[in-house]
């Protein structure tokens, strides 16, 4: 990790012993509540933030040989993310170069070449177009030139990530602070077990919001998250473009994932021992476990309405035994999410009202307040109107 786990164990007791506001950490600015209801910011970010930044598309283990592929489907659009007859990950629009129709139907499967349904034109599993029904009757057509149109795509330890935007940050720069945090975790070796899929009355920001603090936990969660969490222990990391890092002692050893599972030898005693958080901008969340973990994404659908994903990573086992593990994760998981959701579409009601105009977070609560900055970074602060810009604050209170 880029902090040696000393580093980490000295700041979760410091934060344990903690009992005053910081003395050198600034108040942080109220936050305007039309970030989360104002139409004119919803488009805002919809042109500079999701189709400008690296987005979570998946993991190595769902594309198993070549030509598997997946489709990615969030926010508007359909990406074929596909494994190439040398193992390569690719990933195009799913798009025919023809007259548009969706080249792939099946949101998953294993194709060595992909032929649009409408007209059967045929392009190679490197998105290069192959073969054109009646060619003769397209005069004008260069095959070399209309192959599918390329996404940008990277994996970080297995995690597979695409950027619509071809002049977008370097991802190994944009992702080098949540690598380092990875440490010696074998993410890499991981499998996806399953898929959750829940669907949030809210703003993409107040959902995320509920998942980048702990605040909440002894009062929302007190009987499933709380008995395995010693929550003044939790201490926040920011980094640079938008991300953090939370640190949490567990109590017994253990979390919600339980210890029944034969686990690698490859996470080092930090995660044994303490919850290791990701908030990854602009909407990711994991919390790193042995056992197994939820990585989180969530996605908007409207101003008012969200798309959460949260992807079961495990060990690669075919017994039996893990089988009915995923099986029980997965009920867990979902009425842990919902408890949260119970209150999502009340706090909707409100930021909506136009009564209050400001919301005020805490010091637990800066990686809400430090990825809301990035936003406005990404977004850049000229093109939001002042009264819906996010004072900047935190920059020097960053880990290098």
């Amino acid at each position: 990790m880029h902090d040696q786990p000393s580093l980490v164990y000295e700041a979760v007791e410091r934060e344990i012993a903690r009992t005053a506001y910081p003395e050198a950490f600034p108040a942080l600015p109220e936050v305007p509540t039309g970030r989360y209801s104002d139409p004119r910011f919803y488009e805002l970010e919809m042109q500079h933030l999701w189709r400008k930044t690296w987005l979570h598309a998946g993991h190595v283990s769902e594309l198993p040989k070549p030509g598997s592929y997946k489709l990615f489907e969030q926010l508007g659009l359909s990406i074929i993310v596909s494994r190439g007859l040398g193992g390569e990950i690719r990933a195009f629009h799913n798009i025919c170069r023809h007259r548009a129709s969706a080249v792939l139907l099946e949101k998953q499967g294993v194709a060595r070449r992909f032929t649009c349904p409408y007209h059967g034109w045929s392009y190679s599993i490197d998105g290069s177009l192959s073969s054109v029904p009646s060619e003769h009757d397209f005069t004008c057509l260069d095959k070399s030139k209309r192959g599918l149109l390329p996404v940008r795509c990277e994996t970080m330890r297995g995690m597979i990530f695409v950027n619509l935007d071809q002049g977008a940050q370097a991802f190994a720069d944009f992702f080098a602070p949540i690598e380092r945090q990875i440490g010696d975790f074998p993410l890499q070796d991981m499998v996806v077990k399953d898929v959750i899929l829940m669907e949030m009355d809210c703003n993409w920001k107040a959902a995320y919001d509920n998942f980048l603090e702990i605040y909440h936990v002894n009062t929302v969660h007190a009987k499933s998250i709380a008995p395995y969490l010693d929550s003044k222990s939790f201490t926040v990391s920011l980094f640079k473009n938008g991300h953090s890092r939370f640190a949490t002692r567990k109590k017994g050893g253990e979390t919600i994932f339980g210890k029944g599972l034969k686990t690698p030898e490859g996470p080092g005693a930090l995660f044994k021992q303490h919850t290791i958080a990701l908030p990854m901008f602009p909407n990711g969340f994991t919390a790193l476990d042995p056992v197994g973990f939820a990585w989180q994404t969530w996605w908007p659908v409207g101003p008012r309405k969200t798309i959460m994903v949260a992807t079961l990573m495990g060990w690669k086992d075919d017994s039996e035994e893990d089988r009915k593990f995923w099986e029980g994760m997965n009920v867990q998981v979902r009425n842990i999410i919902g408890e949260d959701l119970r209150l999502f579409a009340n706090i909707q009601r409100s930021l909506d009202s136009g009564i209050t105009s400001s919301l005020l977070m805490g010091y637990q609560e800066r990686a809400l307040y430090w990825y809301q900055e990035e936003i406005d970074r990404q977004i850049g602060p000229e093109n939001i109107p002042a009264h819906l810009r996010i004072t900047p604050v935190l920059a020097s209170h960053t880990v290098a």
